[in-house]
């Protein structure tokens, strides 16, 4: 298996384009959320952009870990190179926010900041047991006391990458079935769990449910589909119909987005755009901007207050980008040449036959 780079140069889709919209549509959304002004954030689908994008992250994830998995059906790989996908940025963000930004925001003195067991529960974020406050730090800006609201979603992208083996160890004809199953039971804490329903010990189902099923989809999207069936014609058809059930049966239109929704995003970004497909030729930014955009909000609301959403928006993607461009040099791609390590233990009966298709889709072995 090549290093990042060369995975990179070899990737002819448009997928990490979509994510890197997928990461804009949460900061967009974030920057009315975090704002405080009465205006609500965009709303596609009866859904807020910011939310949206969170389901594409889902989705994409769900296909490509899926045939990650399928190409190479081993523990020891497969967990090593997600865990050098999630951690190695989130371990520097969680550190930065706890021993640069703190000091710098707090309205207390460092010595109460530094002796305060609140700061150093923020370090649980390590462990994806999401933390959002820091002792003291912004508690003036609109949306007070919250560093990084953003890594929530982490806990449960990480379940989804555990789901994915246990579901594809049962015969090969159970496994579109398993997923369905799984699907549905998340369709159903969707409609019916409560606030009080937790799952690993600390996390709300009600919160979890619905990423999981758009994850599911993806999953199914990788079982059932081969790469030609994604069709841009297909997928716009799917998305003029969910609009038209939106606008005339709106009590419809979030259980036909779950089955249309996966079609259309893995559709357009399996499609090979060569203006949107350069957006991976210097990296994928896309965790990076997500994980880093919320704390850059906050600061920039503490720093200059609210300015017009233009204003502030512009700051903050410039800064964001900047944050995820020396994220993916510096830190995730050097990361993820690590998987090599693991990757040599692989038989090489199961290298021969990775390597012997080229044209199947080189995704994201290094990028989930």
């Amino acid at each position: 298996m090549s290093d990042a780079s060369t995975e990179l140069a070899r990737r002819r889709n448009n997928l990490d384009a979509i994510r890197l919209g997928g990461a804009l549509m949460v900061v967009l959304g974030h920057s009315y959320v975090l704002s405080g002004k009465p205006v609500a954030p965009p709303v596609i689908f009866d859904v807020p952009i910011h939310t949206l994008g969170v389901f594409v992250f889902f989705i994409i994830s769900g296909y490509l870990i899926t045939k990650s998995w399928l190409r190479r059906p081993q523990w020891k790989s497969y967990l090593a190179a997600r865990t050098l996908r999630i951690f190695p940025a989130l371990i520097v963000a969680v550190l930065l926010s706890v021993f640069v930004l703190g000091p710098v925001f707090t309205v207390i003195d460092l010595h109460a900041y530094f002796t305060d067991p609140n700061t150093w529960l923020y370090l649980r974020n390590l462990f994806l047991q999401p933390v959002f406050g820091l002792s003291g730090v912004f508690t003036t800006v609109p949306y007070p006391n919250v560093v990084n609201g953003s890594l929530w979603t982490l806990p449960i992208e990480f379940s989804c990458y555990l789901f994915v083996p246990l579901m594809m160890l049962v015969p090969r004809r159970a496994r579109v079935p398993v997923v369905v199953v799984f699907g549905l039971a998340c369709v159903a804490a969707v409609f019916f769990a409560t606030p009080a329903q937790n799952v690993f010990g600390f996390y709300l189902l009600v919160t979890a449910a619905e990423p999981w099923v758009f994850f599911a989809g993806g999953m199914l999207c990788a079982l059932l589909l081969e790469r030609h069936l994604f069709r841009l014609d297909a997928a716009l058809l799917g998305l003029f119909a969910l609009t038209v059930v939106e606008a005339v049966r709106p009590s419809l239109g979030h259980v036909v987005m779950w089955v249309v929704l996966p079609y259309a995003v893995l559709a357009l970004g399996l499609a090979s755009s060569p203006i949107i497909r350069r957006a991976s030729r210097f990296g994928d930014f896309s965790y990076g901007m997500y994980i880093y955009a919320f704390p850059v909000q906050q600061m920039v609301f503490a720093t200059i207050g609210v300015r017009s959403l233009t204003v502030n928006l512009v700051i903050v993607v410039a800064v964001t980008a900047a944050l995820s461009v020396a994220s993916w040099h510096l830190i995730e791609a050097p990361a993820l040449k690590l998987k090599t390590r693991f990757e040599s233990t692989v038989p090489a009966r199961g290298r021969r036959r990775a390597s012997s298709s080229p044209k199947t889709l080189v995704s994201s072995d290094i990028v989930d």
